[in-house]
């Protein structure tokens, strides 16, 4: 290579690191100018504060502020609250205030259980049901032997389950126990119906022969809602593959569930043609709440109830 051409190559070399200094300069100052920008301008929200502005811009419906499960009409839709809770109460009406404030006589209790083992679990039973004070029935699959008889003051009074086998002809069950099961939400609205004070009843409160309740709790928390509403209250399993494999709109049922009135009743009316259309389900709980969305309500998660 002769002189004259390394000298040109080098020159060109000395321009190209001199031009690429001076984008190197030219950058870092234009990123300390932004920095210095961020950090001594006055913030500006990107977004508006206006309440209204930001929650029109919400997809999620929720229930109305007076109870109501339709979702507000003003176009104001308010965000949901977290899925472990539920929904905050809703403001009773005038009329509602009026009226006595819920009391354990207004729950009627559906036990389902089996003779067999009633003989030793009654005693759960035994330890939260008030004599003369609760209402409610445990339903056995056949009649109490001598052994459980004369039947304990301290128990529920006993019935003994209807027999389906009509039922699971008709409707093709797959699994006669289940439909006994959930039939058993019927019969408790059916034999509490014609009873005195049956106008009274606000809530349908079912569970099996071993549930245990705390009955001032319950009392407590269900005073809060309006019972002329449609409402399915229920727990979670403790267990979160349980919640995946069926549903987290499923209560489970050892924990026990409850049912406003109006939609025990709407559920008693159409047992046999829900057991029909969901004869394939082997789970009571998930059979329930089938039939419970078929009505349009999904379960309403309450932290507490444990099974």
């Amino acid at each position: 290579m002769s002189s004259a051409s390394s000298r040109s190559w080098f020159s060109f070399l000395d321009s190209s690191n001199s031009l690429l200094a001076s984008l190197s300069k030219l950058l870092l100052i234009s990123g300390v100018v932004v920095y210095l920008g961020i950090i001594f301008l006055p913030n500006i929200p990107s977004c508006p504060s206006s309440p209204e502005i930001m929650l029109s811009s919400s997809r999620l419906a929720m229930p109305a502020a007076t109870g109501d499960n339709n979702p507000s009409s003003s176009g104001i839709i308010p965000s949901p609250p977290p899925a472990d809770s539920p929904p905050p109460p809703p403001t009773l009406s005038a009329e509602s205030a009026e009226e006595s404030r819920t009391n354990l006589s207004h729950l009627i209790f559906g036990l389902v259980g089996s003779e067999n083992a009633w003989h030793h679990r009654k005693a759960y039973i035994e330890t939260w049901w008030r004599p003369n004070v609760t209402r409610g029935f445990i339903y056995l699959d056949t009649e109490p032997t001598e052994e459980l008889l004369p039947w304990s003051p301290w128990s529920p009074p006993y019935r003994v389950s209807d027999n389906i086998t009509r039922v699971v002809a008709e409707t093709g069950h797959v699994d006669a126990t289940v439909a006994r099961l959930v039939h058993g939400i019927m019969e408790v609205f059916r034999d509490c119906d014609g009873d005195d004070g049956a106008e009274e009843l606000r809530w349908v409160v079912m569970g099996d022969d071993d549930s245990i309740f705390m009955l001032d709790n319950m009392v407590e928390l269900l005073a809060k809602y309006d019972h002329r509403k449609y409402y399915y209250f229920g727990g979670h399993s403790e267990f979160i593959l349980s919640n995946f494999w069926y549903s987290f709109n499923q209560g489970f049922g050892g924990a026990g569930f409850f049912l406003s009135y109006p939609l025990a009743k709407a559920l008693a009316h159409s047992m046999d043609s829900c057991l029909k259309r969901y004869n394939q389900l082997r789970a009571a709980d998930s059979t329930t709440m089938a039939c419970i969305a078929d009505l349009g309500i999904n379960l309403t998660p309450v932290p507490g109830i444990h099974q």
